[in-house]
């Protein structure tokens, strides 16, 4: 079972994946983000499915799209 963090993550990778055409390093600005938010990208980091540049630009990964593919 999947933790609320993790959950949240992918979640958070569709919407990325979506707002990019699902092309891996497009950069997008993050919106003022809450705690659970900051924990779930930590989260994604940390697998290596998102970059993070300056605190607030993200973008996915190959690993991050292909995962987005694959459900």
């Amino acid at each position: 079972m999947a933790s609320e963090t993790e959950t949240i993550a992918l979640r958070m990778l569709c919407v990325l994946y979506d707002a990019t055409d699902g092309q891996p390093l497009h950069w997008r600005m993050s919106a003022e983000i809450d705690r659970e938010t900051a924990d779930a990208i930590e989260f994604a980091v940390a697998r290596g499915w998102v970059f993070v540049e300056d605190g607030y630009s993200i973008c996915l990964t190959d690993a991050g799209r292909r995962l987005v593919e694959s459900r």
